[in-house]
């Protein structure tokens, strides 16, 4: 992603946060950024507009700067297919949905559905990561591999394989280094989400997920907290963002199935006073995956 897409993407997240299309004008209006990203980013704030959290108002305002740039075509006629579009073998991308310390997740369409780019900021297509990795197997060996390749391409690995397993993780299409095409899932991740109408029942939905992830899939999250949980607009939890998933048999995974549980058991007790045995659910994990009984 550009610069310019990066500050822009910014002052869009400003205006939805204060519901003020200023932010956003100041940066259009600063940057001259091509008026195709401009519709692109028009389209993310109109969805925002559907999730209640921007105002028709806001919308309008900065739709019609959009339209004084040259951001409005005529009907009928579609945007050229840009550099991204064409490599993640999307029709479009339409805007931003979330940006975060790797990577940005963008709202694309593809033959008229929309669909989720992961897009890792740091690739370059060529470049090729070394990660050791040790194992534990079941008599207590350890095993030490190194493993090679994208760090996209490794998370898709992983997604495809939480996926088939029946965790509730969205769906992966396709993947090529730098970027995911995955399943478009409307909501908020958790730490935004409105208030939850049953919150006991989410928290324990989201840990029936990370037990089925350890013991189906054989991974541990590793980086599981309000941040990495997407809430569907029906309360529906998905887990999200596996690029620090570890093997559950790898030294030190019991801690971070610890750390993963406990983080989630916090945010719903101080938002919700709701709480659960971590200790259990840990031990529950371990049984399952060991056979210690």
């Amino acid at each position: 992603m550009s610069e310019i897409s990066e500050r822009l993407g910014r002052a869009l997240l400003e205006t939805v946060e204060r519901d003020d299309p200023e932010p956003f004008i100041e940066a259009v209006r600063e940057l001259e950024p091509d008026p195709e990203e401009l519709e692109r980013f028009l389209e993310a704030l109109k969805i925002q507009r559907e999730k209640g959290r921007v105002s028709e108002e806001t919308v309008r305002v900065v739709e019609e700067v959009v339209e004084k740039a040259g951001g409005r075509r005529e009907r009928g006629e579609l945007p050229e297919t840009d550099p991204l579009a064409e490599y993640a073998g999307v029709d479009r991308v339409l805007g931003t949905i979330m940006t975060g310390k790797e990577a940005d997740v963008l709202l694309a369409e593809k033959r008229g559905r929309k669909v989720a780019l992961k897009v890792y900021r740091a690739f370059t297509g060529r470049e090729e990561k070394r990660e050791e990795r040790a194992y534990r197997t079941e008599d207590g060996e350890v095993v030490r591999r190194v493993e090679r390749g994208d760090a996209a391409l490794r998370e898709f690995s992983r997604l495809k394989r939480a996926y088939e397993a029946g965790v509730r993780v969205p769906e992966p299409y396709d993947a090529r280094p730098g970027v995911i095409v995955m399943e478009y899932i409307p909501g908020e991740p958790l730490y935004r989400a409105p208030d939850l109408e049953d919150p006991e029942a989410v928290l324990d939905d989201l840990v029936r997920q990370v037990e089925r992830l350890a013991v189906k899939a054989e991974l541990v999250h590793g980086d599981l907290s309000a941040f990495n949980v997407l809430v569907s607009d029906d309360e529906v939890p998905y887990i999200i963002d596996l690029s620090e998933a570890k093997g559950v048999k790898e030294p030190g995974a019991m801690e971070l199935l610890r750390r993963d549980v406990e983080n989630l058991v916090d945010f719903f007790n101080r938002k919700y006073d709701v709480s659960r045995d971590v200790d259990e659910v840990v031990e529950r994990v371990r049984e399952r995956v060991y056979g210690d009984r």
